[in-house]
């Protein structure tokens, strides 16, 4: 066996899970989910549910104050009543409330999972093999052996819950198989290739009997039936990884080769680097990007269109979506094959509405999920196999997106292209100048000299190199008005000058404890506030002299109510006495 062969067979092992916590090989009724069904034959709900197509609801356990019981035994080793056999009711041991917690729950957890990863894992399991690891255990585990896939439902919140086959493939326990095969060198007897019809479980039982009956404490219960989750997802794959499914020998196929091998030995892209424009390479005719694309997404299809193999990975919001959209348009286009799969259901609806949003969702065909079956399969075979002929844009269309792609470069070009030899582009300028803008808006600013495009390249990074330093000396400094030293015109300062500046402080500071003492003596006098700035001192100076340049005002009565009353007469004697003191002077 090659090394690719043997990898995947040991994948193929790890899949099915051979360990007892798997519930196809080991199981048990969950706590809160699932029903077990009780006095029911196999057979017969496999003839109602699969090839009736009908519907089967529920029925509680025998409630002592119920007395709607449908069905009574007085002997627990008692034949059942033929006619409840064939009913659409499955009876169990639950009492009321219980079962229907369980339903409940089961009906939630289903359609949850079918929501989420659209695959159905709820089934109704017909007949257990009881069976054990070891001759010596006395465990006894459980494995059910024919899987029917089902779905809950209910017409309103206080109906019963009822249960109907998808039509999805009826499974046949393939861990229980290899977990035989393998172990206990067994070989369970195979499905039938269409179960729906041609299954006969009585049969299929008899079989599996004759299979294990030399081992000790081995038996087939024919009566249980059990509603329990069952996942199946991991069975698709490991059946796809059979080497005998394959035409031609898995080991040589490339792909595989690169995986388990030296890894992907991939040519370069065909568009060199990420300066470089795309659209010299991508042409209009030969693009079918169906949704928006940026260049890093354009590039990536044209990577896949030349038969490259990549790995597009990015967080949410960045475009996967849309990058596979014009993915699968580009493969659809030139007569290509996809296969498109994903774990979660949601990521695969989000690519078919795109499509379907640009006429060629027709082109695709769901394969698996708990809505598909063959019926509908071959139904939707037939309509897109009856559809017309898509219709193809004309040759203007194309010459006018090439000529407004033209005119889109050259902009794109223009602002990339530096000014003059500044080495600067008006990309970087204007957003130079928006961000200065936004920190300096209600700033009153110096106008910039409109000749900064005949500045070369090494002024301008000179010039940036100051700015940086003034930054720097900036960030030391603070703001220069508030700077002591502020409105100096001292350009240096040597260490000879220091003994004047000393002398010359000290003397200011002499002056000013003057200023402040006489101050206060001044502002005392007038019964005004202190003064603590040099421009309240000047305030309290002008009041100062205006109350010694004032005239006598002895023997006038100020408080007088006609300084108010007769102020317009006030005013016009004093205009008189203006004017007659110019004569006067004339």
């Amino acid at each position: 066996m090659d090394k690719i062969t043997e990898e995947l067979e040991k994948a193929r092992k790890e899949l099915l899970d051979p360990s007892l916590r798997n519930r196809l090989l080991n199981y048990k009724l969950l706590k809160r989910r699932g029903v077990e069904v009780t006095k029911e034959s196999p057979s017969d709900v496999y003839q109602i549910l699969v090839r009736d197509g009908k519907r089967m609801s529920f029925l509680p356990a025998k409630d002592e104050e119920d007395d709607n019981t449908l069905f009574e035994f007085d002997d627990e080793n008692a034949e059942p009543d033929p006619a409840l056999l064939t009913d659409t009711k499955l009876q169990t041991d639950h009492p009321s409330n219980d079962l229907q917690k369980r339903l409940l729950n089961s009906y939630r957890t289903a359609r949850t999972t079918m929501e989420d990863q659209g695959v159905n894992t709820l089934y109704l399991a017909l007949g257990m093999l009881k069976w054990y690891e070891a001759e010596a255990s006395d465990t006894a585990l459980s494995a059910p052996l024919i899987l029917v896939p089902v779905v809950l439902s209910r017409k309103s919140v206080r109906a019963r819950f009822q249960i109907a086959y998808t039509g999805e493939d009826i499974g046949e326990n393939i861990s229980l198989y290899e977990k035989l095969k393998s172990d206990f060198g067994l070989e369970l007897p195979k499905f039938p290739e269409d179960p729906d019809e041609n299954l006969d479980v009585d049969r299929y039982y008899e079989e599996i009997e004759k299979g294990v009956q030399d081992l000790p404490k081995w038996e087939v219960d024919t009566s249980a039936i059990a509603l329990g989750f069952f996942s199946f997802s991991k069975f698709l794959m490991y059946q796809d990884l059979d080497v005998g499914n394959w035409g031609r020998s898995l080991s040589d196929h490339p792909v595989l080769q690169a995986i388990f091998g030296s890894g992907f030995q991939e040519p370069k892209s065909g568009i060199g680097n990420d300066g470089e424009n795309i659209d010299e390479h991508i042409q209009p005719t030969d693009t079918y990007h169906v949704v928006d694309a940026d260049s890093s997404q354009a590039l990536a299809i044209y990577d896949v269109s030349q038969g490259r193999n990549l790995v597009i990975q990015g967080p949410p919001g960045t475009g996967k979506s849309q990058t596979i959209t014009n993915l699968i348009a580009e493969a659809i286009a030139k007569g290509k094959r996809v296969l498109f799969v994903a774990e979660k259901m949601a990521a695969l609806e989000v690519v078919k509405r795109k499509l379907d949003a640009v006429g060629i969702g027709d082109a695709c065909l769901e394969l698996h999920s708990h809505e598909m079956n063959k019926k509908v399969m071959r139904d939707e075979l037939k309509r897109v196999y009856e559809l017309a002929k898509p219709q193809v844009a004309d040759e203007k269309s194309i010459a006018d997106l090439r000529k407004n792609r033209d005119t889109l470069n050259r902009y794109c070009e223009a602002v990339n292209t530096p000014i003059g030899e500044t080495g600067v582009t008006p990309y970087q300028a204007y957003g130079e100048l928006l961000a200065v803008r936004q920190r300096l808006e209600g700033i009153e600013v110096p106008t910039l000299d409109s000749r900064q495009s005949q500045f070369t390249a090494d002024a301008f990074r000179e010039g940036m190199g100051i700015i940086e330093r003034l930054q720097v000396h900036l960030k030391d400094m603070g703001v220069p008005k508030d700077h002591p030293f502020w409105g100096s015109r001292r350009a240096q300062i040597l260490p000879t000058d220091q003994t004047t500046i000393k002398q010359a402080a000290a003397d200011a500071q002499k002056a000013v404890s003057e200023l402040q003492d006489a101050a206060a003596q001044l502002s005392q006098h007038f019964k005004l506030s202190t003064p603590e700035t040099y421009s309240e001192v000047e305030y309290l100076l002008r009041v100062a002299r205006r109350t010694l340049e004032a005239p006598n005002l002895a023997g006038v009565d100020v408080a007088a109510a006609e300084w108010s009353t007769e102020i317009d007469s006030l005013y016009a004697g004093l205009r008189a006495g203006e004017c007659l003191s110019r004569l006067r002077q004339d």
